[in-house]
C-alpha cells in the first residue's frame, strides 16, 4: 500500500468539520439570504441526517434561531422542500413544530432541532460545493481539497446531488469529476466519514468486487448535467469537487 493511501485510511475518521456549511453571520430576510448564497456559495443550507445537525452547531453553537434551506410547499402545506430543490425526508422537528400558523413557512435550526419560521430578519446557513478545474488524479485531488478546503465532496442526498448539477452547469469541466467516494475495507465508503444513505449508482449498480485500479468514484456529466456515479482507475487525472 502507498503512503498516501495509508494516510487516507488514517484520516477517514478524523475529517474535519464539514465546511460545506457556511454559518452567514448578516441578519436578513429570508429572500435576500438565499439570493446571497446563490451568488456566493451554492444556495441555502440543506441538512440531511444527526451528522450535519452536529456540525451545523459547531459551527455556531448558541440558542438563536438561523435560517436553513427549509421551505413549506407552495402547492401542499403538509409538505416541506429544500430551496436547492427536493423534498425533506429526515425531519428534525423540535418539540411542538412545525406550527401551522400562516406565514410560518420557512425553517430555521437552534439547539433544539429545526423550527417554522416567518421571514423575519435572521443569520442563515449557506451550502458551498467548489468546482476545481485543475485535473488531478483521485489522491491528488484528495490532497488538494484537504489542502485548500476541507475534503473531497460527498454526495449525501438527492438535493445535494442538485446543488453539485448546479456548480457543475457553471463550468467546462472533464467528462467525469472525482467525488470523495472510494472503496477501502471491502466497501465503498465517504472519505469525510459520511454515512452512504443515499446512492446514485450507473445501470451496472454498485461495483461489489472492482478491479484493484477501478477504486476510486467520479460523477458522469454529460453536456453540463449531472448523472451518476461511476467506479474509475484512481490514476485517470480529473476535475474534482470540495467543500
Amino acid at each position: 500500500m502507498n503512503p498516501t493511501l495509508t494516510c487516507i485510511l488514517l484520516l477517514l475518521s478524523s475529517s474535519g468539520t464539514l465546511s460545506k456549511y457556511v454559518h452567514v453571520d448578516k441578519i436578513w430576510y429570508r429572500d435576500p439570504s438565499l439570493s446571497y448564497c446563490r451568488q456566493y456559495y451554492t444556495d441555502l443550507a440543506p441538512v440531511n441526517n444527526e451528522r450535519d445537525i452536529v456540525e451545523l452547531r459547531k459551527i455556531k453553537d448558541d440558542t438563536g434561531y438561523i435560517l436553513i434551506g427549509l421551505e413549506r410547499s407552495s402547492t401542499d402545506t403538509n409538505k416541506w422542500m429544500w430551496s436547492g430543490g427536493g423534498q425533506v425526508t429526515r425531519f428534525f422537528w423540535a418539540s411542538g413544530e412545525p406550527r401551522n400558523e400562516t406565514g410560518r413557512n420557512y425553517g430555521s435550526i437552534d439547539n433544539n432541532g429545526w423550527h417554522s419560521v416567518y421571514t423575519y430578519p435572521r443569520t442563515f446557513f449557506c451550502y458551498r460545493a467548489i468546482v476545481v478545474g485543475e485535473e488531478k488524479t483521485w489522491e491528488e485531488a484528495l490532497e488538494y481539497c484537504r489542502e485548500h478546503h476541507d475534503d473531497l465532496a460527498s454526495v449525501a442526498s438527492e438535493t445535494e446531488m442538485m446543488l453539485i448539477q448546479r456548480e457543475l452547469r457553471k463550468h467546462n469541466t472533464t467528462e467525469h469529476v472525482w467525488i470523495g467516494l472510494r472503496f477501502l475495507s471491502r466497501d465503498w465508503l465517504w472519505v469525510d466519514g459520511q454515512e452512504i444513505d443515499y446512492e446514485a449508482w450507473g445501470e451496472g449498480g454498485k461495483p461489489l468486487c472492482p478491479h484493484p485500479k477501478m477504486k476510486c468514484g467520479a460523477l458522469q456529466v454529460t453536456g453540463g448535467s449531472l448523472s451518476v456515479w461511476e467506479a474509475h482507475d484512481c490514476e485517470e487525472r480529473r476535475n474534482f469537487i470540495c467543500y
